[in-house]
């Protein structure tokens, strides 16, 4: 029986469980997907046992950079994103991916969302350093905006990008918001107003609403938006296929990851 599960902290509510048993049922496999709190003190514990006892896990909030040393091999998109949020245990050997970043784009494709630059990435944590590792890759001008400046500037030293002031988002035709602002929180956005793209697209990696205050005002201004769901979805089928070589449907993992959402 496939053992998997996601590790972090918190994770009581996290969308994975339901995505991933969603996944298992629908392909007709045996197994479980558990959410187990693992705070980073614990992470190096908490390995060892996925190493005995687990096909794999996903990793998020806050072990995805804390990961990659503890592993046996770290795939070369992971080592250049400097995250992991996928791991494979075979043969007592923990391997390491970054099912983000190539989730990340086809969830823009999927939404019919065009790759078009300059693109601007607001946040240099782990998931602001997959989408944006992932957009330069796909050949767009990227650029980074992080609260705390010097974090933004080492980001795209690193990268090979370009480090901006929160107004140059007016002039950007693809706008991410990979920051925690507006998580749990409603009222709160990273964008004021005044600094609104003219054209393009606004994507929300937070789901905690679904519709933050950021995507109901692009969406009011006319541009074109996508939750954090779709993405969420692609990275979780993206991680299953690593685990069992099969890719579940991904509307399927995400009409899950709603339904949870609704629920919880």
């Amino acid at each position: 029986m496939l053992r998997l599960a996601v590790l972090g902290s918190p994770i009581a509510h996290s969308l994975s469980p339901a995505m991933h048993r969603y996944a298992l049922s629908s392909l007709g496999l045996e197994g479980s997907y558990e959410a187990l709190e693992t705070p980073l003190e614990a992470l190096k514990d908490r390995l060892e046992e996925v190493r005995r006892e687990y096909r794999g896990v996903n990793l998020t909030i806050p072990l995805k950079e804390a990961a990659l040393p503890l592993l046996d091999w770290v795939s070369p998109e992971a080592q250049a994103i400097g995250a992991v949020n996928t791991v494979l245990s075979v043969e007592g050997r923990l391997l390491g991916f970054n099912t983000d970043a190539p989730g990340f784009l086809q969830a823009l494709k999927a939404g019919g969302i065009p790759l078009m630059g300059p693109a601007l990435v607001l946040g240099a944590g782990g998931a602001g350093r997959a989408v944006a590792w992932a957009l330069r890759e796909a050949g767009l001008e990227v650029w980074i905006w992080n609260r705390t400046w010097k974090r933004a500037l080492a980001l795209a030293e690193e990268f090979g990008l370009k480090a901006v002031p929160l107004e140059r988002a007016q002039e950007a035709r693809l706008l991410v918001n990979a920051t925690s602002v507006g998580l749990k929180d409603p009222g709160a956005t990273p964008l004021p107003a005044e600094f609104f793209p003219k054209e393009g697209a606004v994507v929300d990696l937070v789901y905690r609403p679904l519709w933050t205050r950021l995507l109901r005002e692009a969406r009011e201004r006319g541009l074109q938006v996508q939750t954090g769901l779709p993405m969420l979805a692609w990275q979780g089928a993206l991680a299953f296929r690593v685990w069992t070589g099969l890719l579940p449907d991904p509307r399927g993992m995400e009409e899950a990851a709603r339904q949870a959402l609704e629920e919880g």
